[in-house]
C-alpha cells in the first residue's frame, strides 16, 4: 500500500545506438524519463517526432471535424457494456511503429480529406444554384426578361442580385432611385433599380462601389427563361443526388473506421509523449545519457534487458529533505502509488485533492476506512444499501479502467450503508423486524405514540455524541499525521514546536469539553464527581488533566519556537516568533471549533435520510400495495439526491477538515511509456 518505492536509472550508450536502448525501454514499459527541456535531442527521434506529430494532427482534425466521440460515456458504458477491439500496432522497433502509424492513417486521412473536400465543393455549388433557381422562379414569375430592361429610354433599370446587408446602404446612397426587393435566402435578395435616364451614370457608379453587377442568365443555359430555369432545377437535382452520394460514402467509412481512427489516434499520442520525453540525450558528443525512474522492484529486470550492452547505473530513490539551506528537491521526482484492490478505488477520492508527492504520506488507506463509515452512517438503510451494492458491481462488471474503479468505490459504500442500516434496522424506512430480519436496533431513532412516528431525541443526542467523537479520532489522526510528516522529513523543531502541542492542545481541549458536559457546566467542573461522557472518570478528575495539559500545550506553542530560535540562535527574534505562536493558538481555536461541529452533518442527513423516508412511507399506509409504484420511484429519486449529497459531504469531510492537515497534494504521477490504452495495443516484437 501506499507509495510504491522507485530506483533511479541512468543508461549510457553511443548515439548511433540510442534507437536500440529505446527500443528496450518501450518494451520494458514502466520506464519514466528525466525529462530535460535545455539539452540537445537526438536528431533521428526529433524527425520521428515530427512525423508522428503530423499524423496526430490530422487524426485529431478529422476526429473533431466529423464528431467522433473519444470516449465512452458512463451511461452508455453501463447500459450497452464496452465493447472495444482493440487494434494492434507491431513493429521491430520505434522507426518501424512510426512508420506503421503513418502507413495506416494516412490512407484514411486522405480519403476522408477528399471527400470532405468534394463534399465542400458540391455543397457550394448547390447553394449557387439554389440563388439562380430562386432568381429564375422569380423573373419567371414577374415575367421580367433582364435583357430588355437595357432597352428602356426614358428610365434606367438594372436588376440583380444583392447581399441583404447592404440594401439599408444602397437605398441612402441613391435616394432618387426607386428600389424593390425580394428576399431570395438568407443572405441575398434580388433587387430591381429604377431611375430617371439622367441619372444612370450615377446609379451604375454607386452599384459598382459596392460590388453590384446585372443579372445575366449565364452562357451555359438557354436564353429564355423557363428552359433555363429547367435546367437548373435538373443540374441542382443531380448535384443533391451526388451529395448524398458522397455522404454516404462518407458516412459508410466512418463507421467502418471508427474504431481504427481512434485506435491511430491514441497509439500517435503514445509515441509523440514518448518521443518528446527520450528525444533529450544529453550534451556529450558521442554519447547519449538517457535517465529515468522505474519501479524499485522491476529494476533488476531492466538491468537483465541492458546488462552487457551499455553501462546502467541504478540507485534507490529516497524522499530528499530540506538541507541546511532548505532546500528540496522532491518537486522532480513521479510519484506512483501501490495500493490494491478496494484501496486503489479509492484513489479516487485521493486524486480530487492531488496526487501525493514523492516522500509524502499517501491518504488513501485512510480515506478507505473513513469515507465508508461516513458514508454508511449518513446512508444507513439495509435496502437501499444492498441497492446500491448492486449497481456498483455491476458498473464494475460492464465497464473499464477508472469507471471500473468508481464502481468498486460504490459497491464498497453501498456494504457500508447496508451494514449501517443493519445495525439501525432500517430497510426502505421500514423496521427490519418487519421484513422477519432479527437486527439489534443499536439506536431507536423513531418511536410510535398513538400510531404517529416521531423521532427519539434521547437516541438523537446519543448518535450526536458518537459522530462528534468519530470526528474527534478522524481530526487526531490527521493532526498526528501531519506531525508524523515532519519528523519523517527531519524538521524536528517544527515537529516539537508546533506539530505535536497542536495534537496535544487539541486532545487537552476535548477532556476539557467532556468535563464540561459531564458536570453540566463550568462552574461545577473541577469538583464534579459525575463521570465525564465516553470516558466514565469524574469530571473532576478530567477537567483537571484538560485544563493543565491545555494550557501546557498554548505554553510551548507561544515561546517553544522562539527559545529554540535562541538556543539556536536562528529565526525572526524572540518577540515575532512569540507572536507567530500566539496567533497559531487562537487559529487552533477556531479550527478545533469549527471543524469537529462539522462532523455533526453525519447525524444531521441520517436524519434527512430518515425523514424523506417517513414521509415517503406514509403512502404505503393509506393505499397499501397500491403504492408500489410511488414507493419504487420514490426510493430511486431518494438514493439519487441524497445519495449524491451524501458522497459530497463525505468528500467535504476529507477535503476540509482532514486532508488540510498534512496533506499537500503536489506531486506528478509516474508515466512508464506504455501508458494503459482503450483502443490501442502498439508494442515493439
Amino acid at each position: 500500500m501506499g507509495l510504491a518505492k522507485l530506483a533511479k536509472v541512468s543508461i549510457i550508450a553511443p548515439k548511433a545506438e540510442v534507437e536500440d536502448v529505446i527500443k528496450e525501454l518501450f518494451k520494458f514499459g514502466d520506464f519514466h524519463p528525466v525529462e530535460r527541456e535545455h539539452e540537445s535531442a537526438d536528431k533521428n527521434l526529433e524527425k520521428m517526432l515530427d512525423r508522428v506529430k503530423r499524423i496526430d494532427s490530422a487524426l485529431d482534425v478529422i476526429i473533431s471535424d466529423f464528431g467522433i466521440k473519444s470516449e465512452i460515456g458512463i451511461i452508455d458504458s453501463i447500459i450497452k457494456g464496452v465493447k472495444v477491439e482493440r487494434h494492434r500496432i507491431e513493429a521491430e522497433d520505434i522507426n518501424g511503429l512510426v512508420d506503421a502509424l503513418e502507413s495506416e492513417a494516412e490512407p484514411i486521412i486522405m480519403e476522408l480529406k477528399e471527400l470532405s473536400s468534394k463534399i465542400d465543393s458540391i455543397t457550394k455549388d448547390i447553394q449557387k444554384n439554389e440563388t439562380l433557381l430562386a432568381t429564375l422562379q422569380l423573373l419567371k414569375d414577374l415575367r421580367i426578361a433582364p435583357q430588355s430592361l437595357s432597352a428602356l429610354r426614358k428610365m434606367y433599370a438594372v436588376f440583380a442580385v444583392i447581399p441583404i446587408r447592404d440594401i439599408q446602404e444602397i437605398k441612402k446612397s441613391l435616394p432618387e432611385a426607386a428600389i424593390l426587393h425580394i428576399t431570395l435566402t438568407k443572405t441575398l435578395s434580388a433587387a430591381l433599380f429604377v431611375a430617371p435616364y439622367k441619372d444612370a451614370e450615377r446609379v451604375e457608379r454607386v452599384l459598382k462601389g459596392f460590388g453590384v453587377k446585372p443579372f445575366a442568365i449565364p452562357e451555359w443555359l438557354p436564353e429564355t427563361i423557363p428552359e433555363a430555369y429547367a435546367t437548373v432545377e435538373s443540374k441542382l437535382a443531380e448535384l443533391n443526388a451526388e451529395l448524398s452520394s458522397v455522404r454516404q460514402k462518407l458516412n459508410s467509412i466512418l463507421e467502418t473506421s471508427k474504431g481504427k481512427i481512434l485506435s491511430l489516434k491514441e497509439g500517435a499520442n503514445i509515441l509523440k509523449e514518448s518521443l518528446e520525453r527520450l528525444k533529450a540525450i544529453g550534451s556529450l558528443k558521442r554519447l547519449a545519457i538517457i535517465e529515468g525512474y522505474v519501479p524499485y522492484e522491476k529494476s533488476d529486470e531492466l538491468v537483465k534487458r541492458l546488462d552487457g550492452k551499455y553501462p546502467i547505473f541504478v540507485s534507490e530513490v529516497e524522499a530528499m529533505h530540506a538541507g541546511e539551506h532548505g532546500t528540496t528537491h522532491t518537486e522532480s521526482l513521479p510519484t506512483l502509488l501501490h495500493n490494491k484492490g478496494i484501496i486503489k478505488a479509492f484513489e479516487n477520492v485521493t486524486n480530487i485533492q492531488g496526487l501525493p508527492g514523492h516522500g509524502e504520506i499517501d491518504p488513501t488507506p485512510f480515506v478507505t476506512l473513513f469515507f465508508s463509515i461516513f458514508y454508511g452512517i449518513m446512508f444507513a438503510d439495509f435496502g437501499q444499501g444492498l441497492v446500491l451494492t448492486i449497481f456498483g458491481l455491476f458498473m464494475r462488471m460492464r465497464t473499464k479502467g477508472r469507471l471500473r474503479d468508481w464502481g468498486t468505490l460504490l459497491a464498497v459504500l453501498g456494504i457500508s450503508s447496508s451494514i449501517a442500516g443493519f445495525l439501525l434496522g432500517e430497510c426502505f424506512g421500514f423496521k427490519l423486524s418487519n421484513w422477519g430480519i432479527a437486527s439489534p436496533e443499536l439506536v431507536h431513532l423513531v418511536e410510535e405514540h398513538a400510531g404517529s412516528k416521531e423521532l427519539n431525541l434521547a437516541a438523537v443526542q446519543r448518535l450526536l455524541q458518537f459522530t462528534i467523537m468519530l470526528g474527534i479520532v478522524h481530526l487526531t489522526l490527521g493532526y498526528s499525521l501531519s506531525a508524523y510528516k515532519h519528523i519523517k522529513n527531519r524538521e524536528y523543531l517544527e515537529a516539537l514546536t508546533s506539530k505535536i502541542p497542536t495534537i496535544a492542545m487539541y486532545i487537552f481541549g476535548v477532556l476539557f469539553a467532556l468535563a464540561f458536559f459531564g458536570a453540566g457546566g463550568i462552574s461545577q467542573m473541577l469538583t464534579s464527581q459525575n463521570p465525564a461522557p465516553f470516558i466514565g472518570l469524574p469530571s473532576s478528575l478530567v477537567g483537571t488533566i484538560g485544563m493543565v495539559g491545555g494550557i501546557a500545550s498554548i505554553f510551548v506553542l507561544i515561546l517553544g519556537r522562539p527559545v529554540a530560535n535562541l538556543l539556536t540562535r536562528k529565526g525572526n527574534g524572540f518577540v515575532g516568533a512569540a507572536g507567530m505562536g500566539l496567533l497559531e493558538v487562537l487559529e487552533n481555536i477556531i479550527h478545533f471549533l469549527s471543524n469537529t461541529i462539522s462532523y455533526a452533518r453525519l447525524t444531521i442527513l441520517l436524519l434527512v435520510h430518515i425523514a424523506l423516508l417517513m414521509l415517503l412511507n406514509n403512502v404505503w399506509y393509506a393505499l397499501g400495495m397500491l403504492s408500489l409504484p410511488i414507493l419504487i420511484i420514490g426510493n430511486l429519486g431518494i438514493m439519487a439526491l441524497e445519495g449524491l449529497i451524501v458522497f459530497i459531504q463525505s468528500l467535504r469531510l476529507h477535503l476540509y477538515e482532514f486532508f488540510t492537515k498534512f496533506f499537500e497534494g503536489n506531486g506528478k504521477p509516474f508515466k512508464g511509456l506504455r501508458s494503459e490504452t482503450t483502443y490501442v495495443d502498439i508494442r515493439i516484437k
